[in-house]
């Protein structure tokens, strides 16, 4: 096994063909443009790794998995988590590598986008808890939601979550097909590293055709999903909504507060 960290994402490789990506962004781990550089580097690397074959993402913080997208970045800062994100969504629909989720706490907006963009789910049945609150900022989902959502759960489903912006919790999330599974936290480490060195250890070139065949019918365009994520920037740049962004840090948001953890509520 062998571990490295840079300033947001810890690396462990273990053997067998499998590696864990750790997200430690304190104070809530929101996602922003170091995030997702060291992400996409880690991806990207794996990627060209031909002993690398399953990827499992993780956050250190059993209160959040991802908060969201970080709202308070600086318009270089945006641009830069814009390409980065747009990368790491190639990196991920690669049939190179199999992407599984491991959530614990709170995964909303960008964060449960996150992992959306991954090929599996499992989150925690006492502590996970998801949703697309956007709407409550003036926004609506710009990291694939759009698009990921209705095709798991249905569009009236995916619209309850994304215009209600209200959170669900692991059960509810089960039932609605957001997540594979809803597995009880003291189980869940074992239950997905058992997974994911399972699958790593099958043929590589079996793992990429499956992938590759289910992906051909069932994922979304990456231009629809890049259309997506221009059209979230252009709103978050608007006067209305940058006033609203204001209030809303003001307020809290982005800390380890009140607001934060009731966000969805």
């Amino acid at each position: 096994m062998t571990t490295s960290e840079t300033r947001t994402v810890k690396t462990v490789e273990h053997p067998g063909h499998w590696a864990t990506l750790r997200i430690d962004n304190p104070p809530v781990n929101v996602l922003d443009d170091r995030v997702y550089g060291e992400l996409v580097g880690a991806f990207e690397r794996f990627e060209a790794d031909p002993g690398m074959r399953v990827v499992v993402l993780e956050s250190a913080d059993p209160d959040f998995f991802a908060a969201h997208f970080d709202v308070a970045l600086t318009p270089e800062q945006n641009t830069a988590a814009k390409q980065a994100y747009a990368r790491l969504m190639t990196a991920l629909r690669s049939p190179r590598l199999v992407s599984i989720a491991k959530i614990r706490g709170r995964a909303r907006g960008g964060g449960n986008e996150l992992a959306l963009q991954c090929d599996m789910r499992f989150a925690s049945a006492e502590t996970a808890i998801i949703g697309q609150p956007e709407i409550i900022g003036r926004l609506f989902p710009g990291g694939g939601a759009l698009q990921l959502l209705p095709a798991l759960i249905g569009r009236s489903r995916a619209l309850e979550m994304i215009l209600s912006g209200r959170d669900i919790d692991a059960a509810t999330a089960e039932r609605y097909g957001v997540i594979n599974r809803a597995v009880p936290d003291t189980e869940l480490d074992e239950f997905v590293d058992t997974l994911a060195a399972r699958i790593a250890g099958f043929d590589p070139i079996a793992l990429q055709d499956a992938k590759a065949a289910v992906d051909r019918r069932y994922l979304p365009t990456l231009e629809d999903l890049l259309y997506d994520v221009e059209a979230f920037n252009q709103l978050l740049e608007s006067p209305e909504t940058v006033a609203n962004i204001r209030d809303q840090l003001a307020a809290g948001l982005q800390t380890r507060g009140p607001l934060e953890y009731n966000l969805g509520s």
